[in-house]
């Protein structure tokens, strides 16, 4: 049985695919949402050791500040997109396997060249049924963002990047041009 969609799933799918690049060079996989305050796509400024913070960090080498659109936009134009294996609602112990087959389905839609799981539990519900079935994982186990130690999340983050040959993704946020907005 799939889980109605509540209007909170609703908001962060809207807010998702604004944002969503035309061609996905890097799926970023995680878990599932945590709170609608803290999801990825939220354009309001989140704590630091938010997994967009963790991900700016590494993608554009610099802490992003303010308003969070400008990095939104700029990591649709590189090809970014973020997901999540259980979109529904956030996880409360419930097991992640039963979202792997509905999961790979949509999949197909967002057609992207490189995949990354950013959750170790989301890796090890998927990975290797993605791998079987021909799909572009990247084999690069990304730990848990650790509030206390997240420069080991990015470590791992930028490993897989280099595995997936897509470091020229990181590279600074450019400079805004006047007049643009």
């Amino acid at each position: 049985m799939m889980p109605e969609r509540t209007r909170s799933w609703l908001q962060r799918d809207q807010a998702a695919q604004k944002f969503r690049p035309k061609r996905i060079k890097l799926l970023l996989v995680g878990e599932a949402p945590s709170s609608d305050e803290r999801f990825f796509y939220s354009e309001t400024p989140g704590s630091d050791i938010d997994l967009f913070t963790q991900v700016c960090e590494v993608v554009f080498e610099a802490t992003p500040s303010g308003d969070r659109t400008p990095y939104l936009k700029e990591l649709r134009r590189r090809g970014v997109f973020a997901v999540d294996l259980k979109p529904d609602a956030p996880r409360r112990g419930d097991p992640l396997g039963p979202y792997v087959g509905p999961f790979l389905i949509n999949l197909g839609v967002l057609g992207p060249d490189k995949i990354v799981f950013m959750d170790p539990e989301a890796y090890d519900a998927a990975y290797s049924k993605m791998s079987e079935a021909g799909l572009p994982v990247v084999d690069v186990r990304i730990p848990h963002l650790e509030p206390d130690r997240p420069e080991t999340f990015r470590q791992k983050l930028r490993q897989a990047l280099v595995r997936a040959d897509l470091e020229k993704l990181i590279r600074p946020l450019p400079t805004p041009k006047r007049g643009d907005d």
